[in-house]
């Protein structure tokens, strides 16, 4: 069984340009996928153009927070997981930094996306992860002070290999 799923973190269901549809973000539903702690967390949204990218919609909302924590029940196997990131509030250098995890494992560490791109740019991050418990896990932790907003993301592929 091939899986493939698309989410626009913080915003609509979208079609890019490649006519593959990013569902609209939602709560996680057993069974299905989305945001453990929705609650918890804010969206933020820009009409700001984003450079780098053809889809800029997918770059202009992010879900942000302290804990950012979301769940796909999938089968198990390899999975390549996409994150999309830009930064779309600060237009300088800060302390908005966040650790990334999936399955528990850091993937980025101390990962600030200003530093890598700027403002306003698109910034893709892909990695494989096993799943051997029927669900695929990505935390995001912020930990910028004084604010405490730093996780953030703008969409999130995961796709079977």
């Amino acid at each position: 069984v091939k899986v493939c799923i698309r989410v626009n973190l913080g915003g609509r269901k979208y079609k890019d340009k490649q006519e593959k549809v990013w569902y609209a973000d939602k709560g996680y539903v057993t069974g299905s996928w989305g945001c453990l702690n929705l609650p918890e967390t804010d969206i933020l949204t820009t009409l700001d153009v984003i450079s780098n990218t053809a889809n800029m919609e997918l770059f202009q909302s992010i879900r942000m927070g302290e804990n950012i924590i979301y769940r796909f029940d999938v089968v198990n196997g390899t999975y390549e997981v996409r994150i999309l990131f830009a930064e779309i509030y600060w237009e300088t250098s800060a302390a908005e930094q966040q650790n990334v995890y999936i399955q528990g494992k850091k993937v980025l560490k101390n990962f600030n996306i200003f530093d890598e791109v700027g403002h306003d740019c698109a910034l893709e991050k892909s990695m494989r992860t096993k799943v051997e418990q029927g669900y695929l896990e990505i935390k995001f932790v912020g930990y910028s002070l004084p604010m405490h907003s730093g996780a953030r993301a703008c969409a999130i592929k995961i796709k079977s290999i």
